[in-house]
């Protein structure tokens, strides 16, 4: 949003807090109030426009019901999809999807065309919003390039929020020895990818994995987070079976179930099974060139986390 508006552009968002957005972006911007699911709203978002960015999609956690991330994701891209059809001054729809549609990958980084395998409904549902796009582009001609991010990272972003904290309590310690493969992406080299997909004539139709130049291992992660918050990892290892056992232990702990459990199966999966991405094709076809080490995005996160008071 704030690239956009450098960048001269006029900008509209479809919203369900406006004082929220008029906080952050004062009348710089032009905002209509609703929700993605909401037909009449998304039509007087979208009319008129060159460019959508279609960044609507709900947060994976285990506690949510399926049918909410179906009604956001898949029904809230077919009503987009919907509102776009016949717009003539239309040249992109930039659907934001996540590369979390493959599934768990091992140490061999996927390509787009490799196998989808979503592992949770929100990867699920993600995964069929994707194809929607893309069959409307293939049926109806609609200019959509799919997009799909890896685990972001930066300023302005909570996901990572309680993995932060924990380390900077110390609290947190690496499971099965921190061995698993993850691939961040500094939330500046998204939205240059994001760009990149808006601008280039060739993307249209194409899907993209964007992610950083490298994967890391969950312990390379945690101790970057470490130094960037002027702290160590705290030692040791959680052994594999012990982490399951405390996850499924919680689950029917009353008081320590959902959002308050420091400890889930699904956290157990993000911090010991692979997820890596080949992003050969967004470098070849786009131009994207990940700017930001993981060193620098980290303690650039740390900084807003800091200044805003999230982490302790």
């Amino acid at each position: 949003m704030t690239e956009l508006l450098n960048r001269g552009h006029s900008v509209r968002i479809l919203t369900r807090d406006p004082q929220r957005a008029l906080r952050q972006f004062g009348d710089r911007v032009a905002m209509v109030q609703g929700d993605i699911t909401d037909a009449e709203r998304v039509q007087e978002a979208v009319e008129g426009v060159t460019t959508v960015y279609h960044l609507a999609g709900r947060l994976y956690h285990p506690c949510v019901p399926a049918r909410l991330y179906h009604q956001t994701h898949v029904g809230g891209t077919r009503t987009l999809l919907e509102a776009c059809r016949g717009m003539t001054l239309l040249n992109r729809i930039v659907h934001v999807s996540t590369t979390g549609v493959h599934g768990v990958t091992g140490d061999t980084p996927a390509a787009e065309d490799a196998p989808l395998a979503p592992t949770n409904p929100y990867e699920a549902t993600k995964l069929e919003a994707e194809l929607l796009a893309l069959k409307a582009y293939g049926e109806h001609g609609l200019p959509v390039t799919v997009v799909r991010p890896g685990l972001v990272y930066g300023s302005g972003d909570l996901h990572l929020l309680g993995f932060i904290g924990a380390i900077d309590k110390r609290v947190f310690r690496v499971i099965d020895g921190g061995k698993a493969l993850l691939h961040p992406v500094y939330i500046d080299d998204l939205i240059a990818a994001l760009l990149l997909s808006a601008e280039r004539s060739q993307a249209i139709g194409r899907t993209y994995n964007i992610a950083g130049a490298r994967p890391v291992s969950v312990r390379e992660l945690a101790r970057a987070i470490a130094q960037a918050l002027h702290t160590e990892l705290a030692a040791g290892s959680i052994p594999l079976w012990l982490a399951n056992l405390a996850a499924d232990v919680f689950a029917v702990t009353p008081g320590l179930s959902g959002e308050r459990a420091p400890l889930t199966r699904s956290r157990v999966d993000f911090l010991t099974r692979s997820r890596v991405y080949d992003i050969g094709r967004a470098r070849a076809e786009l131009g994207y060139s990940p700017q930001v080490d993981l060193e620098e995005g980290m303690k650039l996160t740390a900084a807003w986390y800091h200044a805003k008071r999230w982490a302790a």
